[in-house]
């Protein structure tokens, strides 16, 4: 009984404590909540659009930090990704005000917000050396109540995310608390929360990741740094090397330069290829991303110092950083490629460019440029990437009737820039009958998402693949986004058929989970959907694009701008872009084709579009339909055939 009674007794004592711990950490985040709540302001905007795609847009209440006591408020940029007409600051006494926008920092994608008083509070800042991972962090914002913030609890999970610029928390954060402060245990303010992503930039770049416990707060201390700058009205800009490596994430190696674009820093201080950067303001460097943290949070007009191998020779070079780079302009020899991927070289199927005729003629080999080998397209294409137009090139090239004795004529042409409309013709190269039995699924059927839970029909893709499919040929895949309230899959089929029958092209369908439209975060849904054809049949990666029409365009532009990788062309029916491109990247060409039905409300919009591409040396091509019809004009189809058959041109 003695035995029993000391038990009960100690299993008292314990959960006595076990709530005495949590009531303490209950109150802990409470004061802490209550340090940095002066400083924590709702922020209001009036006007501007409510959705973009399906991404519901910050016209409700949002949060902001004061950083100066005289009326000045950092927050995030998406907030205003609605271009609102007003901006309305509500302090925690309820007192309203009128904001302006003072400046931006693009790099983090913050706003500068100055309302008309005096005597806030700013939020003190924690030190970035002091924050530790796996400590308790907190975040905050006022969109509910304005008599105290709602919180959100989580840890640091990790330090320097986003090439060195933000920390991470798993605590939730929703985008109604973008611009609000993940604050530590005292109050003091880690960083303001933004949606951020380490592959790719834009004021919602991120923000799908909201409610999967990876959030992202740009540290505090570093936004104080360059205040002044802002507040003189300067827009902040990511600083620009104009130099890029071989990228493998986590695991790549040393820093060695692959490409230099033309007038960047780089090139003025006279960098060149294959040189290995160090060093980087007296810090060794022995790896790739250590040199991308560190630049992650330098801005345009800072000062750098490299220290660059070359060889046996190690030197420093200094350079001032810039906020754009001059856009890039692919440079083409005016060929359209053969595609026996076997053979030694890159045979000359079409000549496209009259510059170019009789110097060039088709079933010409191209095996060297300059004095480098040629052994593929892809070798010949990475090499022009490091090629201005205008420049003259020599070609080894065989000839014909030289193909057996493997004697090498050199001829010099002149590269041009490279086109943006597609060629006046393309002769179809229908697939030959295969030697062997065809296991591949082929016509139009269903097809699951591999390692997706998918019950309902409506979840998983459509395909069709030509019934004379072989693959031992090269086809191009075109991944069609349906607009809003309907698939369209028997207009689609009904009305290309034929032609992926004659130009060897693969048809895959995605399906919105709701018909009504498409959600954010179902772009991984259509990447698995593409890859799985890629991996099932013969797909040329120079020839994989998405179409997409009406509504759906803002949808295939984000997905077109964020795996640049995948896919190498966008087809917009009736669809101005909505969305800001990136710079032109010689790694990753995206050609782009606008399609305008006749009577189209979007006609001007398009129009305006397409220019402004071409100005940035976006390959970008446009088709006006003549007839009013609601379905795919045959000649529309067969110009497009064209276009997407000759995306590989060279």
């Amino acid at each position: 009984m003695k035995y029993l009674s000391l038990i009960v007794l100690l299993f008292t004592n314990v959960a006595y404590s076990q709530d005495a711990l949590e009531q303490q950490t209950q109150q802990a985040f409470q004061r802490a909540a209550s340090v940095a709540e002066p400083s924590i302001v709702r922020i209001q905007t009036i006007g501007g659009v409510d959705l973009i795609g399906k991404l519901l847009t910050s016209t409700g209440p949002t949060t902001g930090v004061v950083v100066r006591e005289d009326g000045y408020i950092i927050t995030s940029s998406f907030n205003f990704i609605s271009k609102p007409a007003s901006i309305i600051v509500t302090l925690p006494n309820q007192e309203r005000f009128a904001a302006t926008v003072v400046a931006q920092d693009d790099s983090k994608m913050l706003t500068l917000l100055k309302i008309d008083t005096k005597g806030l509070r700013p939020l003190e800042p924690t030190s970035k050396a002091s924050i530790e991972v796996g400590q308790w962090s907190l975040a905050l914002g006022r969109t509910f109540d304005m008599k105290f913030p709602n919180i959100s609890v989580g840890i640091v999970s990790a330090k320097d995310r986003i090439w060195g610029r933000a920390v991470q928390s798993d605590a939730k954060i929703s985008p109604v608390n973008y611009g609000g402060p993940l604050v530590d245990i005292h109050g003091h303010g880690i960083g303001i929360l933004a949606p951020l992503s380490p592959d790719r930039q834009g004021v919602s770049a991120g923000v799908e990741w909201y409610d999967s416990g990876i959030g992202f707060a740009v540290y505090l201390e570093d936004i104080y740094a360059s205040l002044d700058r802002m507040i003189e009205g300067e827009t902040l800009k990511a600083g620009l090397l104009g130099v890029s490596f071989e990228d493998n994430g986590p695991l790549s190696g040393e820093a060695v330069i692959l490409k230099i674009r033309p007038e960047s820093p780089a090139d003025q201080a006279g960098l060149l290829v294959d040189d290995v950067v160090v060093g980087i303001n007296e810090l060794p460097i022995s790896r790739t991303p250590e040199l991308k943290h560190i630049l992650g949070s330098k801005y345009a007009g800072d000062t750098v110092v490299l220290k660059i191998k070359r060889g046996a020779e190690v030197f420093e070079k200094s350079m001032i950083l810039v906020g754009e780079l001059r856009a890039y302009e692919f440079a083409a020899l005016g060929i359209l490629p053969g595609r026996d991927f076997e053979a030694k070289g890159v045979s000359i199927r079409q000549v496209l460019s009259e510059t170019v005729e009789g110097v060039l003629k088709p079933g010409d080999v191209i095996v060297r440029l300059n004095e480098t080998e040629v052994n593929n397209r892809a070798e010949l294409a990475e090499q022009l990437t490091n090629i201005e137009p205008e420049a003259t090139v020599e070609l080894g090239l065989l000839r014909n009737a030289q193909l057996d004795e493997g004697k090498i004529e050199t001829v010099s042409v002149k590269l041009q820039a490279f086109p943006h409309a597609r060629p006046d013709n393309v002769e179809p190269q229908t697939a030959s009958t295969p030697k062997d039995p065809v296991t591949a699924k082929t016509g139009r059927f269903n097809q699951q998402v591999p390692g997706e839970e998918q019950t309902s029909e409506e979840k998983n893709f459509w395909c069709y693949v030509p019934e004379n499919y072989n693959p031992s040929v090269s086809y191009s895949l075109v991944v069609w986004i349906h607009p809003k309230g309907d698939t369209r899959e028997s207009d689609v089929l009904a009305g290309w058929k034929e032609l992926c029958q004659e130009r060897n092209i693969i048809l895959v369908g995605p399906r919105a989970e709701d018909v009504s439209g498409w959600a954010l975060n179902e772009q991984e849904h259509v990447r698995l959907a593409s890859t799985w054809a890629i991996e099932n049949f013969t797909i040329d990666p120079s020839r994989v694009a998405l179409m997409a029409q009406d509504d759906s365009g803002v949808f295939a532009s984000e997905l077109a701008f964020k795996y640049r990788e995948l896919f190498r062309g966008m087809i917009l029916i009736d669809s101005p872009l909505r969305v800001a491109p990136p710079d032109n990247d010689p790694d990753t060409k995206l050609l782009i084709c606008f399609v305008t039905k006749e009577g189209s409300t979007f006609k001007e919009a398009i129009e305006k579009t397409v220019t402004a591409l071409q100005k940035r040396f976006f390959p970008t091509d446009h088709i006006i339909e003549t007839e009013p019809t609601q379905s795919f004009h045959p000649e529309t189809v067969h110009e497009l055939g064209i276009w997407i058959d000759a995306m590989d041109r060279l």
